[in-house]
């Protein structure tokens, strides 16, 4: 099972082991983080709603190869971090997250955090910014 052939399963709904994914990063170049992250977020937009503020952080931890967030620690799927451009796909039970940032040092750090949550199906994304930490 490729990783792309993993990614489908998961936007169709179907549970993939951890094992599985863990096993095809190990085996792709280039897909494991080398630096930590720190994210913070002002804003958060729920579903078609307007906007309103938050006080919400990520941190992207390379050495563990994980994210953690205010509701919990998750396993990174998969990941680019290069040319500063930090995408990161997460898998957890009940949602999937993709974080996305500029970490160009000369940048603007901007970056957007999407929960996609299973429950109805629902999105929530937030606005903000990170920065390289490690």
């Amino acid at each position: 099972m490729g990783i792309f052939n993993v990614i489908n399963a998961l936007r169709m709904g179907f549970k993939v082991p951890y094992a599985v994914c863990a096993a095809l990063l190990a085996l792709v170049p280039g897909m494991v983080l080398a630096s930590d992250y720190s994210c913070s977020f002002d804003n958060e937009c729920y579903e078609s709603e307007a906007c309103a503020e938050a006080d919400f952080a990520v941190e992207v931890r390379g050495e563990d190869q994980n994210i953690a967030t205010d509701f919990g620690t998750f396993p990174i799927l998969a990941v680019r971090d290069e040319a500063n451009i930090l995408t990161v796909f997460v898998n957890s039970d009940g949602a999937v997250y993709l974080l996305s940032a500029n970490t160009d040092p000369e940048g603007d750090a901007s970056a957007r955090f999407t929960a996609h949550v299973t429950d109805g199906p629902q999105s929530i994304t937030y606005l903000g910014t990170c920065e390289r930490v490690g």
